[in-house]
């Protein structure tokens, strides 16, 4: 009940600011000047965070991408490194079980065998270094994501600044308009720090 009264009182005060923003002879307030002053900066910082906000998913898309193919070349590495250790082990097999080899054949196959196994340690490094690529790119991709999210915020308070702004205007109402300008800063505080921990400077 107390609620709806207060709820109440607050459209009725709002109307009776509206209905006196209709009359001719009234005086503006001084501050009402300052509106558009904030309502362009903020549309102009929404503007910008827009912008970033789209370089930052394609840069994030980018990092995915690079992040699968570097899981891809790193599952090749692997296979490949695999593939090598078993056939060495036929061929190793091969030259311990069948005695009546020629001298020409166990030679072929102890060359066969060694060069199998002196591929294995280029072939596991390029995995290894694969996997840490594509380690890498997962990192920077969620660190694209997380500043996505907070610019994301940062815009959401710009428009609310905007419209309170505008409201307080409109009705000649002082408080909405100082509520728009601390959105407005909030606004500029996220995409400060939107910055500073995507660069390291802040957690």
């Amino acid at each position: 009940m107390v609620e709806k009264r207060n709820l109440k009182s607050l459209v009725t005060k709002v109307k009776e600011r509206i209905d006196a923003s209709k009359d001719p002879t009234a005086e503006n307030p001084p501050w009402l000047k300052q509106v558009a002053l904030l309502t362009g900066l903020l549309a102009a910082i929404s503007g910008f965070l827009v912008v970033r906000s789209t370089a930052v998913t394609n840069n994030a898309i980018y990092e995915s991408n690079q992040a699968i193919l570097s899981q891809t070349e790193a599952s090749d590495a692997w296979n490949e490194y695999q593939a090598d250790s078993i056939k060495a082990r036929v061929v190793e097999t091969a030259l311990a079980t069948a005695a009546e080899l020629s001298a020409e054949s166990r030679a072929a196959l102890n060359k066969q065998a060694a060069d199998l196994r002196d591929r294995q340690p280029k072939v596991k490094q390029t995995a290894v270094d694969k996997t840490a690529d594509r380690d890498r790119h997962l990192q920077v991709g969620l660190k694209w994501l997380a500043e996505k999210d907070l610019l994301g915020y940062a815009g959401l308070a710009a428009q609310l600044g905007i419209a309170l702004a505008s409201v307080a205007a409109m009705v000649r109402w002082r408080t909405p308009f100082l509520v728009g300008i601390g959105a407005g800063v909030l606004c500029i505080a996220i995409t400060v720090y939107a910055f500073a921990a995507y660069y390291g400077i802040a957690p």
